[in-house]
Formats: C-alpha cells, sequence, structure tokens
C-alpha cells in the first residue's frame, strides 16, 4: 500500500514538473514587472521651463516609475525603465544604468531609460542650463532616493519573472498636432500646424503571462507632455500619460501599463489647439483627462488588430557620435537676456554675456546617445537622448528597411532639440531659441547631422548583426 502510495505521489510530481516544463518551453520569453512611485517632496524647482524660480507646491497627482525585465531563450536580459520626469540627467542616468548591471546582470546597452517628459515634475537637468552652478542639495537627494527606489524595483521585476506570450500591435493615434507653425508675419513660431508631421503610429507591446495573471501593456507614442503646467505651474502630475495609464488598467483587467515617449520634440496635445486663431489655448483640467482617454482608446483600439508575435533575441548596441554646433547667433542675440523673468534666468544671461565677451565658453559640440536594440528578428528599436523631432522617423525607418522599427526619445539622459538637416534653414524654437538656456552653446546644430545619425545608426546595426 505505501509503495503505491509512493509511485502515486512520484507520477503526480514528474507531471506537475513536466507540466510547468511544458510551459517553459512552449514560450522562451519572460518577463517580471514593477511599479515605484518616485513622487518628489515639495519645494524642488519644476522641470520643463528653463532656469525658473518655480517650486512645487502640491501634487496634482503622483509620478510613479515602471521596470520591465525581460529575458530571451538565450538568458540574455533586456531593462527598460520608464520615468514622469522631464529628462534624465547623465549622473543619475549612469548610475541607473550600472545599478542594473550589477543587481540584474544585463549588458550595459540592453538598459534603456526613458522619460515620458513631463513639464510638472521636478528640476532634473539643472547641471545642463547656463549659469546655475552646482546642484542643490534637495535635488541631489531626490536622485538619491529615485536610483534607490529604481534599485529596489529592479529587484521585484526579478522576483517576478514569469514565461510570457510576447505580441506586438500597431495602431493610429491623432492626439499629437504639430507645432511649428508660424506667425503672422510667416515666421517660425510655436503655432498648432495641421499640415505638419506628427509621429502618427502607436506601437503596442503586450505581454501576456501563460499562467493568468493580467497582461504587461508597454506602449509607445510621441506627444509633449505639456497640459498640467499651463495651468497648474506648481503642480506635480504626470499630466495625460498618467491618465492613459490608469484608463488602461482599469479597462484591461488590471493590466500593469507603461509608457515610452516617442519623437515628440516639435509635437503637443491637439486638444489645445485653436486652429481658427491660430494658438495653443491656455489648459484646462478636463483637457488632461480628454488627451489621456483619447490616447487609452486609441491603445484599445490597436490592441483588436492582427498581432504580430515575437521571439524575444535580444541584443543591443550604443553610440555617442559628436553632433557639431554651428555659427553662434550674432551679439544682437544678447536682447533675449536683457529683461530675464527671474533671478535664475538672469544668472543665465550673465554667462552667456560673459563668454561673448570672453570669446570662451562655447562647445563646439556634443556628443549624442543613440542606441540600437533587436527585440526579435521582427522588431527593432532605435532610440536617442534628447528631444528628437517628429522629422526623424521616415528616415531611420528608411535606413533600417525591411526591418520593423519603434523609435523612442528622451532616452538615456538630457540634451537638447535634435532637429533634422531639413530644418534647419528655417530656425524656429527647436532650432535656435531653445539653446539659449543650454549650458554648452546657444548656436544651433551644424549641417550634417542627418549623416551623422545615419552612420552611427549603421555602425550600431553591423555590431548587431556581426555578434550572431
Amino acid at each position: 500500500m505505501k509503495t503505491r502510495v509512493w509511485q502515486t505521489c512520484l507520477l503526480l510530481t514528474l507531471a506537475i514538473f513536466s507540466a510547468k516544463s511544458a510551459v517553459l518551453a512552449s514560450n522562451d520569453a519572460q518577463a517580471g514587472w514593477a511599479e515605484v512611485d518616485i513622487t518628489p517632496p515639495l519645494g524642488l524647482s519644476m522641470g520643463g521651463r528653463g532656469p525658473t524660480d518655480v517650486e512645487g507646491t502640491n501634487v496634482f497627482d503622483p509620478l510613479f516609475a515602471q521596470v520591465l525585465y525581460l529575458k530571451d531563450r538565450h538568458g540574455t536580459g533586456f531593462v527598460l525603465i520608464s520615468m514622469d520626469l522631464v529628462s534624465i540627467p547623465h549622473e543619475l542616468s549612469d548610475r541607473v544604468r550600472l545599478d542594473m548591471v550589477h543587481e540584474l546582470g544585463v549588458n550595459w546597452n540592453l538598459v534603456v531609460l526613458n522619460a515620458s517628459h513631463v513639464h510638472s515634475g521636478p528640476q532634473t537637468i539643472h547641471t545642463l542650463l547656463a549659469g546655475q552652478g552646482p546642484l542643490p542639495k534637495n535635488e541631489a537627494d531626490y536622485f538619491d532616493m529615485v536610483e534607490q527606489t529604481l534599485v529596489d524595483a529592479a529587484r521585484r521585476a526579478a522576483q517576478n519573472l514569469e514565461p510570457v506570450k510576447v505580441e506586438v500591435f500597431e495602431g493610429k493615434s491623432q492626439v499629437a498636432i504639430n507645432r511649428r507653425g508660424h506667425d503672422s508675419d510667416g515666421k517660425p513660431a510655436m503655432k498648432p500646424n495641421p499640415r505638419g508631421p506628427i509621429a502618427e503610429k502607436l506601437w503596442v507591446l503586450k505581454l501576456t503571462p501563460e499562467q493568468g495573471e493580467p497582461p504587461i501593456i508597454v506602449f509607445s507614442y510621441a506627444c509633449h507632455a505639456v497640459i498640467v503646467y499651463e495651468f497648474a505651474p506648481a503642480s506635480i502630475s504626470a499630466d495625460f500619460p498618467g491618465v492613459t495609464r490608469n484608463v488602461l488598467h482599469d479597462k484591461l483587467g488590471g493590466a500593469r501599463v507603461q509608457f515610452v515617449q516617442g519623437l515628440a520634440g516639435d509635437v503637443r496635445p491637439r486638444v489645445l489647439a485653436d486652429l481658427p486663431n491660430n494658438i495653443f489655448r491656455l489648459p484646462r483640467p478636463d483637457d488632461v483627462q480628454q488627451a489621456g482617454r483619447d490616447l487609452a482608446a486609441d491603445v484599445q483600439a490597436a490592441l483588436k488588430s492582427r498581432p504580430r508575435k515575437l521571439k524575444l533575441n535580444l541584443a543591443g548596441a550604443a553610440d555617442r557620435p559628436f553632433l557639431a554646433r554651428g555659427t553662434l547667433p550674432p551679439k544682437a542675440f544678447e536682447a533675449l537676456f536683457q529683461n530675464p523673468r527671474n533671478k535664475p534666468q538672469e544668472d543665465a544671461a550673465k554667462y552667456w554675456l560673459d563668454c561673448y565677451q570672453t570669446g570662451i565658453g562655447f562647445s563646439k559640440g556634443d556628443p549624442w546617445p543613440t542606441g540600437l536594440l533587436r527585440l526579435a528578428d521582427n522588431q527593432w528599436v532605435f532610440f536617442t537622448a534628447g528631444e528628437p523631432c517628429v522629422e526623424w522617423g521616415p528616415k531611420v525607418a528608411q535606413w533600417l528597411k525591411p526591418r520593423n522599427v519603434v523609435l523612442w526619445g528622451y532616452c538615456q539622459e538630457g540634451m537638447s532639440y535634435l532637429p533634422t538637416d531639413e530644418m534647419l534653414p528655417e530656425g524656429g524654437y527647436e532650432v535656435l531659441d531653445s539653446n539659449k538656456w543650454r549650458a554648452s552653446s546657444p548656436a544651433p546644430l551644424a549641417a550634417g547631422v542627418n549623416e551623422s545619425i545615419r552612420r552611427s545608426l549603421m555602425r550600431q546595426l553591423a555590431a548587431i548583426e556581426q555578434s550572431q
């Protein structure tokens, strides 16, 4: 009798083991996910507006970060960290990426940080702004908190690894509108441009656990998160991407949702466009909800399309092509600094006026972080630091043809805007005016940007393909 019981238990154990092995064998991908609160303490300077004396006084809604940890059949890992921040400082980026390498054993080139570019979070690029001095202690303390919080989240994501089915869905969205319009004199201005390009493509990665848990949804779209800061400049908020995440979580059975910002350099929420008057009107609180719900509806529509199944085959490469700066603005450029709106802008003005007087302190260019990922043989990702304009999309797609590629901006660390060669002669905010607060140089990028980025991309593609 005891022998039969023992044999029955053994057979049952083997059956369970075989069932688990079958689950693992049926799909080679594993995924783990975690979300953490990164809302800063009140009193930090607010980001997304250059040098400023505006400090956070209240929380409209909290800020979060999500950590996705993927592993393919070879055991190769990939980490994607999304944060409700305007940007990521170089010093924090390197620390967090190195933490992921140490904690999870992943390759340096397979750790990607993405900022949602929300303009209602803390200042994170203090050291990139002209004349602002060393990093304030309260900002340094916040960076320390974010780093440790992300390490804890990565550990949880690793503990949560489980077999998943991997699918990509693609849809379209009109939530964004181009902002490189023209004023009444025909000069480039931050005006709604319904004829200008947007990144209409909506990319959705769905990771479905084989044991029945809610799916992990990673969606990417390109649109500046700039609604809340214009009607509540001292309020902390994740803006419309936070609304979209919450709606999808509720509508998709408790789905774990993560947003990745795309090529949003010159696109804003369409809901703010007053086309008859050629302006972006002052936002209202309900605009945040509308933009967020509209984008969530577009994600849900995309999830009803035919998916592309992925068999993860992870690989990554990274580069820092040097993008040269062009001719400095004429000395009349000083006029922009004569009437600063606050003390930090006055400090920036003095910084550049001193540089113009001495002729030194102007950078010749910037080493620009870029990266290429192979998620699967039929899905690639190209990403850049800084604020890439939407015009890069067709170019990169052509250079990587026939590969399926999704494009991410605001990755790894904060820089300035990244316009294409074709945008340089026209000027405008993304080409000229945005540089006046940057500590490297007020000069625009020089012609040749397209070729520098293309060569960088080709080097990375060759490195990945030669490593097979």
